[in-house]
């Protein structure tokens, strides 16, 4: 086992149970009679990531007194949502591998992942609906909102390279940061949580998202597109202009903001030497050291809740999303 994989395994710790209960709840959400359903299903299984989402419901859920069944039943409608999000991603962006497997678009079509991906979002609220969870509900249905205001913000900024830090950062707290949020704070509620924790626990959640997709976003220019799974260079070849090149266009114009005509006459347009741009005037650093504050936001966001196995976990997490390869 790795250090990574060792380090993974310890924040898993306190909720191991549960998250193997979310996982078998999950199975049983892609066995209905409509073969293609089910099909897509046992690929979508077979394309397990990290459970970051629904591991956030429960170890928000353990910092108080949780109901066990009621825990994995909002964890498991966070995945069903998060996994509707990437099926949309997907055929949005035209993305054909994701953890170093075909995505349901590559093997069907885009169709198919846009229906799919709504019915999960369906299945996910219908889920807490059954079960009584309104006020999870109402939490994750905003939580969604955000998101999508967040993805059609940063459409409305596709293929500008004016585009500032400050909005750059709103963008990525309403399309990733909401749901880490939504996650925690759903949390609490399972875990009867109320005040200034549950208060806490969302703020926490906001700020891990932050950090995640900051890291997310560098990776597309420098991650290991083997180790990640998946091709280098999304965003950049559609237009989206994140904070790596936004901070190089930014110290290479001596603080005035860059336009398309600059990176171009710099790289030519070619990935590698957008990358060395962004490295070279401080891109990268800057993208580590800004996710680095975000997390230790987080971290500073628990100190009201106590040592215990739980909160250990989220403050591992915290000390180590800076640190992700993929």
């Amino acid at each position: 086992m790795t250090p990574r994989m060792e380090i993974a395994d310890q924040i898993r710790a306190p909720i191991r149970h549960e998250l193997d209960l979310v996982e078998r709840e999950l199975e049983s959400a892609f066995t209905p009679d409509i073969g293609l359903v089910r099909a897509i299903g046992e690929h979508l299984l077979s394309v397990k990531g990290k459970r970051i989402r629904p591991a956030l419901v429960l170890l928000a859920a353990r910092t108080g007194l949780p109901r066990l069944e009621e825990a994995v039943i909002a964890a498991q409608a966070v995945e069903l949502v998060h996994t509707a999000t990437l099926l949309h991603d997907d055929s949005i962006d035209r993305s054909y591998l994701r953890r170093g497997l075909p995505t349901v678009n590559k093997l069907w079509d885009d169709q198919v992942s846009v229906i799919m991906g709504d019915h999960l979002f369906c299945k996910a609220f219908k889920l807490l609906h059954d079960n009584g969870l309104r006020e999870v509900a109402s939490i994750l249905s905003s939580g969604s909102d955000s998101m999508t205001y967040g993805e059609m913000f940063q459409m409305d900024w596709r293929g500008r390279f004016d585009i500032s830090e400050d909005t750059y950062v709103a963008i990525i707290r309403h399309k990733t940061a909401s749901l880490f949020a939504s996650a925690c704070e759903a949390g609490a509620v399972v875990g009867g949580l109320d005040g200034k924790v549950r208060a806490d626990l969302r703020a926490y959640g906001e700020n891990i998202g932050t950090a995640f997709q900051i890291v997310d976003d560098l990776l597309d220019f420098v991650g290991d597109a083997d180790l990640m799974g998946k091709p280098v260079g999304n965003d950049f070849r559609d237009g989206r202009v994140t904070l790596p090149l936004i901070v190089a266009l930014r110290n290479a114009r001596g603080g005035r903001a860059g336009g398309e005509g600059e990176v171009r006459d710099r790289s030519g347009g070619d990935l590698s030497s957008v990358v060395k741009f962004i490295s070279e005037y401080g891109g990268v650093e800057y993208s580590i050291g800004l996710a680095g504050n975000y997390a230790r936001k987080a971290l500073d966001r628990l100190d009201g809740l106590g040592d215990t196995p739980a909160s250990r976990s989220l403050a591992l997490l915290a000390e180590h999303v800076v640190e992700r390869k993929q």
